[in-house]
């Protein structure tokens, strides 16, 4: 009989007398046997779980012995844990022979024990490949560094490539300062911030799980922070933690930065030894969630600081949780949203509103532009109004408002229309233009970009990564230009009062994939 017949005819046997059992990880519990077919699992004698967080039926099991294979799903209001990632209430997961589950999420752990176990658990590992296998462990520490400094990686000793990945953000995650400040005064002002967390790591390694950090640190690169103290630093914490943990550390702005996934993408890329990361195994924990203060007192909570840690793992496709529901097993928390979604961006919509916009090649007009910067005015003005025979006018390209005045002086009175591609924010930018048209008698039209806030900072964060010519904004001008912002209005003295939808356009679909990316941490 061949090996493949004889292997086909054992699983055929075993399939009739195997046995399912979740063994428990803690002396605590007793193992649980569960049948063919429909199972049900929570809070019972028979458990042994007398946990009040925990439904009677929490969880139902669909085991199926011939398939070794058992499908889970979520009755009890709080959610189970997976391999060390959280499952909610009404989800369904499939689970294999060796996975662990965890009743309540953090609570009640069984690993998943079919007896016989599947043809290809007993499958035992060669010699040369299980040599291959210990080699790949980091024999000793070490430190790399990509892009001229900007990511700097830490590899302790004793990291393994893995395709399940535990990512975690460092400050207000794993650690918080000694001295009660948002933001430490030395490189040694910081602790552990929960009890519980180096016992979580040491789990989710034990469980073969890579420990990886991601950390913004624009201070190293504003000069206030040595990087060879928080190198020193880094070294500490891990000493601490006592598990092999990989540390990815973002040095200034950029693509590394969190929320944009250069970190990740390293990681995935360079320093996993070539293991493929499964996302669905992995997830990411951080306190920059976006969330309100909440609270009063000495039970006050301030508000996050920013969503950089939400928006980093819904970038790269991962399950995210706060610290406070990962390590503490506390309920998810409200958040709020980021007030402009990238994803929801499509190509084709109307450009103008109203549609009916003319235009007469046969008269002359100017047109003032309005828009922060940002909205996609020099775009539209090169696409839109350039080819339809208007000259452009701004003060990026002639230096001042007055070179501006003289150029559309000259264009309207030679018979030239032209488009003034300035800001224009408020009434009094606007007057000295429109007293030019008035005094040539030539109608003048306002075009107003209609973009939110929030999206011209998303166009900023996405020009700004893309290295085009545009002039950096920064923070203070541009809340200053928000603030002196008034809309136009017919009485100024326009013919008529346009909007101007922001259209982008890509020069491939990595652009593309990269606009609909979340670009702005609040």
């Amino acid at each position: 009989m061949s090996l493949a017949k004889y292997l086909n005819r054992s699983v055929g046997i075993e399939a009739v007398s195997r046995t399912c059992t979740l063994r428990p990880t803690e002396a605590e519990h007793s193992a649980i046997r569960l049948s063919a077919g429909e199972n049900f699992v929570g809070r019972s004698k028979e458990t042994g779980i007398r946990d009040s967080r925990c439904s009677k039926q929490q969880l139902r099991l669909q085991v199926d012995p011939k398939s070794c294979g058992i499908t889970l799903k979520v009755l009890g209001m709080n959610p189970c844990g997976i391999n060390g990632v959280m499952v909610m209430q009404h989800s369904e997961c499939a689970l294999k022979h060796g996975d662990l589950v965890e009743i309540v999420y953090g609570r009640h752990g069984y690993e998943v024990i079919f007896s016989p176990p599947p043809v290809d658990s007993t499958v035992s590992v060669p010699e040369e490949d299980a040599l291959a296998v210990s080699a790949s462990a980091t024999v000793e520490e070490k430190w790399a560094s990509v892009s001229n400094g900007k990511l700097v990686i830490y590899t302790s000793a004793g990291v393994v490539a893995s395709g399940k990945i535990a990512g975690y953000d460092m400050d207000g995650t794993i650690i918080k300062t000694k001295s009660g400040n948002v933001f430490p005064k030395t490189t040694d002002d910081w602790q552990i911030i929960f009890p519980e967390v180096p016992e979580k790591l040491k789990k989710l390694h034990n469980d073969g799980f890579k420990i990886c950090f991601f950390t913004n640190q624009a201070g190293i690169a504003r000069g206030k922070v040595s990087l060879d103290d928080f190198k020193v630093k880094i070294k500490l914490i891990v000493k601490k933690l006592g598990v092999p943990i990989q540390v990815f550390i973002a040095i200034g702005g950029g693509y590394y930065r969190k929320p944009l996934p250069g970190m990740w993408e390293h990681l995935k890329n360079e320093m996993n030894d070539g293991v493929d990361i499964q996302l669905d195994r992995c997830f990411f924990v951080g306190d920059a969630a976006g969330r309100p203060e909440m609270g009063k007192g000495a039970t006050k909570q301030r508000k996050d600081h920013s969503l950089a840690d939400r928006l980093f793992a819904f970038n790269i496709g991962l399950s995210f949780y706060t610290p406070e529901v990962h390590f503490l097993g506390k309920r998810l928390e409200q958040w709020n949203k980021p007030d402009f979604d990238p994803t929801c961006v499509h190509d084709q919509i109307a450009q103008f509103e109203p549609n009916d916009v003319h235009f007469d090649e046969d008269s002359c007009e100017m047109i003032i532009m309005v828009g922060l910067p940002g909205s996609g005015k020099s775009h539209f003005c090169a696409e839109v109004l350039q080819s339809r025979g208007y000259e452009i006018v701004n003060a990026d390209t002639l230096g001042s408002t007055q070179s501006c005045l003289n150029t559309c002086k000259r264009l309207l009175s030679s018979g030239k229309s032209c488009v003034v591609d300035n800001t224009n924010v408020d009434a009094a930018s606007r007057k000295k233009f429109l007293a030019l048209a008035g005094e040539l008698k030539v109608p003048c039209r306002c075009f107003v970009m209609n973009v939110s806030t929030a999206q011209v900072k998303h166009n900023i964060a996405f020009r700004e990564l893309l290295e085009t010519p545009h002039s950096q904004i920064s923070d203070m001008v541009f809340n200053m230009m928000k603030k002196k912002y008034k809309e136009p209005t017919l009485d100024e003295g326009f013919a008529t009062i346009n909007r101007v939808n922001f259209v982008p356009k890509f020069v491939d679909e990595k652009e593309k994939r990269l606009y609909k990316m979340y670009l702005v941490e609040k």
